[in-house]
């Protein structure tokens, strides 16, 4: 080989070698620490002139285009992210206080903050790239859910469970009330057991420190049926059933704030509705402060404040296994209430959603993650997880 094709070949090598380099240098992607979990798109708050964001959800129109819905300092933002690689900006809905919850009902959102009305909004046009506000209905709440089985929405904001009936999608009325201290809640349609054919209420009690089990079938006298707290309590706020709903799993915001060395999720056996118990605690073990977490296919997906999200298999429901992160929050994984504020894990392509306080909106494909098969020989050990760290 002569020098000059010695050279060449020597020239190619660096520029190959260059390539790589910048691929995996990538200023979209680098920046974020992650394991098993890839971003393949963000939003950044400034792109709607916001200064935070807040809670996410998720629509899919009856044409299969998937969108998000993000909660923001100056309304309520509508991306399409059906090409998850490319998300679209198609939609903001101005408000003079921020947004900070958004819940789905058919083509409704439901936008909320503690000082203001609702914001009622319909997206029946969205494919067209239009969404309108319909209206500002009473009812300032911090949390909404909405039981789409029964057609009620409940709004949450520290002090009662306020109940509201969607017959009207447009001009929701209040038709009850739980009285006791409610932060959020999730209320399912029941079935089996001396309950069955109930409407029941998981709610997170806040400052009373417990988790509160209501049956809210009767809007007007609704029931408390069982309660119970857990180790060192703070304040209880939020969590979401197992899959197979024997479990419900729960975080406490304060905990880590107070003494726990890493962000702590609890579980609660919840078999007996009458008398659930304390079941056993997990972690990320990574700092920072749980915030809200969703549970889908026998996966737990959390939001971690200033750690971003992580995803847990809980195909044990009673002992969930973490199995994969993405680190939305780059400075720190430190104890301010900064970062991942919600994750939407439920659309049916797989693409999952976090909604960042500073970054905006993470799109991310999660599908290593939950792919990892797990056994406990003697310890938990992952598919392609060659030294035991997953």
């Amino acid at each position: 080989m002569n020098n000059r094709t010695c050279g060449r070949l020597l020239a190619i090598l660096t520029v190959i070698a260059f390539c790589q380099s910048q691929a995996v240098l990538s200023p979209a992607h680098a920046q974020y620490d992650a394991e098993k979990v890839s971003l393949l798109d963000r939003v950044g708050i400034e792109e709607f002139g916001a200064t935070k964001a807040e809670d996410c959800w998720g629509y899919v129109s009856p044409s299969g285009r998937e969108y998000a819905i993000i909660g923001l300092s100056n309304g309520t933002g509508f991306i399409e992210i059906t090409d998850p690689k490319s998300s679209t900006i198609v939609g903001h809905v101005p408000s003079n206080r921020r947004r900070r919850d958004v819940k789905v009902y058919r083509h409704y959102v439901y936008a909320s903050d503690e000082r203001s009305p609702l914001h009622v909004i319909d997206m029946s046009r969205i494919d067209e790239g239009i969404v309108v506000a319909v209206g500002e209905r009473s009812g300032a709440t911090h949390n909404i859910f909405i039981n789409e089985d029964s057609g009620f929405m409940y709004h949450s904001v520290g002090g009662p469970l306020n109940i509201y009936d969607l017959a009207d999608p447009e001009r929701p009325a209040l038709v009850g009330q739980w009285p006791g201290q409610a932060h959020d809640v999730q209320v399912v349609n029941w079935s089996g057991g001396p309950y069955d054919g109930h409407e029941i209420a998981f709610v997170l009690a806040g400052w009373d420190h417990t988790l509160d089990i209501v049956d809210v079938t009767d809007k007007t006298n609704p029931t408390l049926i069982g309660q119970a707290s857990y180790r060192r309590p703070y304040y209880t706020h939020q969590g979401w059933l197992s899959d197979d709903r024997n479990y419900f799993y729960f975080g406490d915001e304060l905990d880590e704030v107070n003494g726990e060395e890493t962000t702590r999720t609890l579980i609660m056996d919840i078999r007996d509705l009458e008398n659930p118990v304390p079941a056993g605690e997990f972690t990320t073990g990574f700092t920072g402060i749980d915030h809200n977490l969703y549970v889908r296919d026998g996966f737990i997906y959390q939001a971690n404040d200033a750690s971003g999200l992580h995803i847990f298999d809980a195909s044990d429901p009673a002992d969930p296994v973490w199995v994969g992160y993405f680190d939305t929050y780059p400075p720190d994984d430190g104890l301010e209430y900064v970062g991942a504020w919600s994750v939407y894990p439920f659309f049916p392509s797989g693409t999952v959603i976090v909604s960042d306080r500073n970054g905006g909106l993470f799109v991310l494909d999660v599908s290593e993650a939950i792919a990892s098969s797990c056994v406990r020989e003697p310890a938990w050990v992952c598919d392609g997880d060659v030294d035991g760290d997953a």
